[in-house]
Formats: C-alpha cells, structure tokens, sequence
C-alpha cells in the first residue's frame, strides 16, 4: 500500500494515517436488523485497510479496483449508479449531516474480504473511513455514533436496505468475543465464546446481488407491518411481535408477508435462545438453533440457493459439527459452520473437498480467528 501512495501524483508527508476495519460474521439472526430486533456476530481476521494523509479534496485509490476517485466537497449528491466511491461519498455526505468539520484526504483503499459473498465488506469500507476521517480531524465521535455514520452512507446514500449489524460489528467488536446487538434501541452485549468450538466460514464461489433481495425483503417487511398497524397493532416494528402472538397474525396476513414476519418473529427467539445457549455451555442446543435458523432463511425467508444448500447439506454429514447456516443477506456466497475446535482442520478439508467433488467448484474457506473492531493509527513511512 505504502507504494501505491507513493504513487499518486503528491507529496507525501513522513506520516499517514492507517485505518483497518474487519468484516464481519452474522452468527444468528437473520434479517432481523432492519425490523429493530437482535443478532448475534463476530468479527473476522479479513479487512479493509485505509491509508491517507490530510488534504483538502479527496482522492482516494482503489488497489482492488485499480481505479481513483476524486471529488470536492461540493460534489456529494445521492448517486444513480452503483460504484465503489459512492461509500466514500456517502461518508463524507453523513459527516456533513452531522454538521462535522472533516477535512480531505489523500490515499488508498485495499480489501481482502470477498465481496458479494455475504461477510460486510462494504461496512468494512465504511467502517475504516469513518475512523480515519474522524481521527486525522481530532472529532471526539462516540463509537457508536461512528456505527451509525457509516450506516447512514450506506442506508440513506446508497440506498442499500440494510440495518445496522454490519457497521456495529466492524466498529464495537472485542476479540475473541461475539457482540449481541438490539437494533431497535442499539443496546449491545459483548458474549464470550467457549474454548472448544470454532467457526468456520466456507465460500461457494456462487454470489448472486443482494442488493436487490434486501431491498425486496424490506419492503415485504414494511408492507406486513403497515396492514397489522391498519388492523390497529400498535408496534413500530415486526420485532415487538411475540410467538404467542402469531396465531391472530395468520388471520390478517397474506401468506408472503406471514411466511417473513414468522422468519423474523422466530428468528429473533433463536437470537434469545442462542446467547443464552452459548453462555450455558449448551454447544450442542446452539448448534441445533443454527441449524433452525439456515431452514427458516430458505424457507420463510427465501433467501438461500441451491450451492448454500450443497454446503449445508455437506457440512451436517460430518462427525464434530454442531451446526451449520447461511450467514449474512442470502443469496451470496458463505456458510458459517460451528464446529469442535479439536477437529476444525478436518471439518473445513472435507467439506471444501467434497463440495468440490459434487459441484467441481473449489470454494474458498478458513477457520475464523476473531480479532475485535476497527484500529486507526499513526505510521511512519
């Protein structure tokens, strides 16, 4: 990277800013962000890196993309097309909605989370420029705050129906530790994670566009709550709905809008069940919650494919793993697989080369390390 910002036509000071911010890997609760309810996640060793000095325009390039943006200030209008600096404007524009005084900068971006494979590599993105736009400015900006500064580049300037999951992960994770978040009040948890067991997240190389899915999903979700508070429910989301109450929905609910608001309703008590689970000790119970979990997404939901299902088909078959599901939106490209850490090595060899004999893809995998949230620093070039 430091290279790369040689590269650019200006003079570099002796020290930069550096900013590395993690993806992230959704644990339980599936789509229930954006309906104000609970999740379980985690960060992953895979990053976004950010490296600048101040400046002030921003020009930033992307070494994955090989290409640069550069922009004013004046330039931050909501975009048409789907582009990689639509995030970075999307920052800049939430830092200005905010009312903070930010300055430019001049720099590179570099990531190796797989993109469109459901690990929040876009939040990581986000994440990291956030942090190093807030630390070159000497913004005292609360953690949270910078979760939802984030967010708001991507929910309100991309567009992108998403909640707030991705960027929480990214900014407040712990090491070694899972975070629980209630996304309708933003409240959060940090649990610990047994010795014993790993997650393994495997990649089906198959990873189809989410966006429009989530967009789709959200407004199937909206439209269910809108007729429940037409037939007077006084909620403000699908997640103040309790299973007692899913009996008197049926009578109101077309069959789409019953099938997701069961999803979130169930899925939101697997969140419950699994944090409570994990504390106990209760590995094999989590692992048959996970499982629970990936059916209710392919069937209420609707959001697996037939490569996920291969995956999870595979990993069940095998002797020390406790559970498996699709993580992140659906439709793209990783299985989250809890297994026992003595035979993790094994589990993650055969279900890669037995997923490679059945569809003659080679998925990419690993075990997951968890190294906690986003880290800014000062380096010396």
């Amino acid at each position: 990277m430091t290279n790369a910002l040689r590269d650019l036509d200006t003079k570099v000071s002796e020290s930069v800013v550096v900013s590395r911010a993690p993806g992230r890997i959704e644990i339980l609760g599936n789509h229930t962000d954006y309906n104000g309810g609970l999740v379980l996640t985690s960060t992953i060793d895979q990053y976004v890196w950010t490296m600048g000095v101040p400046s002030q325009e921003i020009i930033l390039h992307s070494i994955d993309y090989n290409e640069t943006t550069r922009f004013s200030f004046d330039h931050l209008a909501i975009p048409t097309e789907h582009h990689w600096s639509d995030y970075v404007r999307g920052i800049y524009w939430a830092f200005h909605r905010r009312h903070h005084d930010v300055q430019g900068i001049k720099g590179v971006i570099h990531g190796n989370i797989p993109q469109r494979s459901g690990l929040s590599s876009s939040a990581a993105l986000e994440v990291s420029l956030v942090n190093i736009i807030a630390h070159m400015g000497k913004l005292e900006i609360q953690p949270k705050a910078k979760a939802m500064l984030a967010y708001e580049a991507e929910r309100l300037f991309c567009g992108l129906s998403c909640g707030v999951m991705d960027q929480f992960t990214s900014q407040l994770g712990k090491p070694n530790s899972l975070l629980g978040i209630h996304c309708g009040n933003m409240l959060t948890q940090d649990v610990a994670i047994p010795d014993d067991i790993s997650f393994i997240i495997v990649n089906s190389m198959v990873n189809l566009s989410a966006n429009g899915i989530l967009n789709e999903r959200r407004a199937e979700c909206l439209t269910a709550l809108s007729t429940l508070q037409e037939e007077n429910w006084d909620i403000h989301s699908l997640s103040a709905i309790t299973p007692t109450n899913l009996q008197s929905i049926s009578e109101i609910l077309d069959d789409t809008s019953l099938k997701r608001v069961t999803h979130v309703v169930e899925e939101n008590q697997r969140v419950r069940d699994g944090i409570a689970a994990m504390k106990e000790n209760k590995l094999e119970v989590l692992g048959k919650i996970l499982v629970e979990s990936h059916n209710s997404s392919r069937d209420l939901f609707e959001v697996s494919h037939q490569n996920l299902e291969t995956l999870v088909n595979i990993a069940q078959q095998l002797d020390g793993v406790l559970g498996c599901r699709l993580t992140g939106s659906g439709l793209e490209g990783n299985v989250l697989i809890l297994a026992k850490q003595k035979i993790a090595k094994n589990v993650l060899t055969e279900t890669t080369e037995e997923y490679e004999r059945e569809t003659g893809i080679k998925p990419e995998s690993s075990i997951c390390a968890i190294p906690g949230g986003v880290v800014v620093e000062d380096v010396s070039i």
